[in-house]
């Protein structure tokens, strides 16, 4: 359950920085310096965000004898240390944004495929 709710998490964080960054570029003069703490904390919480959920959500296919450890695990890679080496390798911040946002989501879709297709047991 915690799992999913960090990934709904992530998922509003990546709305709220995508949200803030259309306002940004509607914005001129010293009032848009409001935006840049956001414009760096935000994708930086969705990427520790990522890496946490993945590794829970990893943790506990494993513990549950599932075959969904490496892609989970895979995607918590991804979306904490794939931002970082998309900002190294790419030059344009547009596709850099674009790509590492495709990165961090990757987590909260894995975990909702893994909620989703697991197999349920009654107690």
């Amino acid at each position: 359950m915690a799992v999913r709710v960090l990934s709904l998490v992530i998922v509003v964080v990546v709305v709220v920085y995508h949200a803030l960054r259309v306002v940004a570029t509607q914005c001129t003069g010293a009032a848009c310096d409001i935006y840049i703490p956001f414009s760096l904390l935000l994708p930086l919480t969705a990427m520790v965000l990522a890496g946490v959920a993945g590794a829970m959500a990893a943790y506990a296919a494993g513990t549950a004898g599932s075959g969904w450890v490496v892609p989970l695990a895979a995607c918590a890679v991804l979306g904490l240390a794939g931002p970082v080496i998309t900002a190294l390798v790419l030059k344009d911040d547009d596709v850099i944004v674009w790509v590492s946002t495709v990165l961090v989501l990757s987590v909260p879709i894995s975990v909702g495929a893994f909620a989703a297709l697991r197999p349920r047991t009654i107690a």
